[in-house]
């Protein structure tokens, strides 16, 4: 009886074994199932690859903000939804002409400006 259970068990763990090897018991197929893995996928196994996502970075001068809109030298933007830091210094109004300029650091994804940093110009 014992000696059934161990060839039962002897059958299941080596035909297990062999599947997992891509191979089947029988006849060789000419070089075994290893050469077989490396033969092409199925269409349903071949995975698209995901679309990367496009970071820009620009950086512009800034002739004005007014009402949530960014007017640059060349464009103008919407703030609403974007995040703002102005790390330019408060200067009082009285030397505004001697005030070097302001610098918009831009940063877009797919497009869609999402972070825009002020700094003073040096």
């Amino acid at each position: 009886m014992h000696f059934i259970r161990i060839l039962l068990v002897f059958w299941a763990v080596t035909s297990l074994g062999l599947e997992a090897w891509g191979s089947t018991p029988g006849p060789s197929r000419g070089g075994g199932g290893i050469q077989g893995e490396k033969a092409g996928k199925s269409p349903e196994e071949k995975k698209t690859p995901a679309p990367k996502s496009s970071v820009r970075r620009i950086t512009q001068l800034v002739k004005k903000i007014e009402g949530g809109v960014l007017y640059t030298e060349k464009n103008q933007y919407s703030l609403s939804g974007v995040k703002v830091l102005d790390l330019s210094p408060k200067i009082k109004d009285a030397d505004l002409k001697g005030m070097p300029k302001k610098t918009a650091e831009m940063t877009f994804l797919n497009g869609q400006l999402l972070e825009v940093i002020i700094r003073q110009r040096q």
